[in-house]
């Protein structure tokens, strides 16, 4: 049986794409299957317009992580807290691929 334990995204940083801010995005998605005792965490980047205009598009940028799936052979117990730190590790890497001005 696979459970979702984790369905998240959380804004690393801020940046102008030609004078317009953008959200810059991490996003996490992780299952556990209980049979297999296997932890599956489907990563992903992309920036958010905060444009009134646009809001809720969302647009790739060559500077961002390609997406990325993590798979782990971790018992239920400890399933989600493997998840978070997974998830704390990719917000890391998104937002150190941010260009500095």
């Amino acid at each position: 049986m696979i459970h979702q334990l984790l369905d998240t995204t959380k804004v690393v940083a801020t940046t102008a794409i030609d004078s317009v801010p953008h959200e810059v995005c991490a996003e996490a998605m992780a299952a556990h299957d209980r049979a297999t005792a296997m932890l599956t965490v489907r990563l992903r980047a992309f920036l958010r317009t905060l444009e009134h205009t646009h809001l809720g598009d969302t647009i790739a940028a060559s500077w961002l992580p390609a997406p990325d799936t993590v798979t782990e052979h971790v018992s239920r117990e400890e399933a989600s807290e493997m998840a978070k730190d997974v998830f704390s590790s990719w917000c890391h890497r998104v937002e150190r691929a941010v260009p500095q001005p």
